[in-house]
């Protein structure tokens, strides 16, 4: 798994809100904005003053969600959910509603014994299971959905000054992060193909690189060594036309030293 930050802090950024700030809690941006719609996938956004929640089908806030999405958009909370990529359990009211409701419940689990639930294995209802897909929610609360990894590899990228490798992500981000990569998108090289990136290969072996090749058949000594399969890997990462490409190669610097 990819390496989760030990310590996260609630975040408010700008946005057209009553107040011109909202709460985005523990979410890391960026986000996927919503298509027909309003606010971000997988995000509930609260107004940093009001403390209201914004309904990402019309924009408008209100203190609890599930009354307004059932009587103007005819969604139940399960598919206003579903639709906009939360998670089962997240509620659809704000911090102040929530806090009031729990200290009701606490006091009805305190004095009534059949208010008090046990823990039931398989639960349909704890969180996204039974067959219903992850949620975006639960990879915007660790900066690993679909935007967030396109971000980060090109903030690295920015910051090398190429395209990084699979060894740069797996010192930056650790080796989980490329787990992530490979199941979710097949391979690196095609992520690196969706988010416009020339696919830089790994050399595990800094022995071998592209100008220890070169040197090698720019020098004057004849060679019918075979190359070991270390050699192999990494000739034909550098040079996918193989010994014909390296030759044009060679043979372009020759002439660049006679002239």
């Amino acid at each position: 798994m990819p390496k989760y930050p030990k310590k996260i802090t609630l975040r408010k950024m700008k946005y057209p809100s009553p107040s011109g700030y909202v709460n985005i809690g523990k979410y890391i941006p960026p986000f996927e904005k919503v298509v027909n719609g309003f606010g971000f996938i997988g995000v509930v956004i609260e107004d940093y003053g009001s403390g209201k929640i914004m309904c990402n089908v019309c924009g408008k806030w209100f203190e609890q969600l599930p009354t307004h999405i059932s009587h103007k958009h005819n969604l139940n909370a399960e598919e206003y959910k579903m639709k906009f990529g939360l998670l089962v359990s997240t509620a659809l009211k704000s911090k102040k509603m929530r806090l009031a409701q729990s200290k009701i419940m606490q006091g009805m689990r305190a004095s009534h014994p059949k208010h008090c639930y046990k823990f039931v294995k398989n639960n349909v209802w704890a969180g996204n299971r039974k067959d219903k897909p992850k949620a975006v929610e639960s990879r915007n609360k660790y900066g690993v959905c679909d935007l967030q990894i396109a971000e980060r590899i090109r903030n690295l990228a920015k910051e090398l000054g190429k395209t990084p490798t699979l060894t740069d992500l797996s010192e930056r981000y650790g080796a989980g992060f490329m787990t992530l990569l490979n199941s979710r998108y097949g391979s690196y090289v095609k992520l690196c193909h969706n988010i416009g990136l020339e696919a830089n290969y790994s050399n595990f072996n800094p022995k071998y690189s592209r100008e220890y090749f070169i040197e090698k058949a720019s020098s004057n000594e004849p060679s019918t060594r075979i190359l070991t399969i270390n050699e192999g890997r990494a000739f034909y990462r550098y040079f996918k036309g193989g010994i014909k490409e390296l030759r044009k190669i060679v043979n372009k610097i020759k002439a660049r030293n006679e002239i």
